[in-house]
């Protein structure tokens, strides 16, 4: 464990942390990452603002003072949740249901990932108005490695 933590990946004997390093690799290797550097640019401008978002929801979900939580619970759910997801369903819509470039990507798998925990940390489901987002995690789950893999994974207990 090169941080003492995971996630690790290890590739030719050699151990690699952090997740989003390993996305990016992973994504070049299986044909989900950009073709040239302004896409990958603007792939990674994408997942960077799910970054952000994520982020957002976490430091309230995780404020352990309840009465300071409710007040950073009001602006969560009135100004950052639909500012982002806003934005991004729009992105998704000019992108015909996925988040950059016109076709799967990295980014949208990235989304599709983070979701559930995104809900589970807001207790809302967040796609429910974003029609356009909903269309970017559906195509991902319609991928049939990704399907297969949802099929056999171990539940996870919350």
């Amino acid at each position: 464990m090169p941080m003492g933590q995971m996630p690790v990946l290890e590739v030719d004997g050699k151990r690699v942390h952090q997740s989003l390093a390993m996305c990016r690799y992973v994504a070049k290797q299986v044909g989900l990452a950009g073709a040239n550097p302004l896409e990958e640019l603007q792939i990674d401008a994408i997942v960077d603002t799910i970054n952000d978002f994520r982020l957002k929801i976490a430091i309230v979900a995780y404020e352990p003072d309840d009465s300071v939580k409710e007040k950073k619970m009001i602006t969560l759910n009135n100004e950052v949740i639909p500012f982002y997801l806003t934005k991004l369903n729009v992105i998704a819509k000019e992108n015909s249901g996925h988040l950059v470039l016109g076709k799967t990507t990295w980014a949208d798998v990235y989304f599709a990932g983070i979701v559930d925990y995104l809900n589970y940390l807001t207790k809302i489901n967040l796609l429910e108005n974003f029609p356009n987002l909903q269309e970017c995690v559906n195509k991902v789950l319609e991928n049939d490695n990704i399907k297969a893999y949802i099929a056999k994974r171990p539940i996870t207990e919350v």
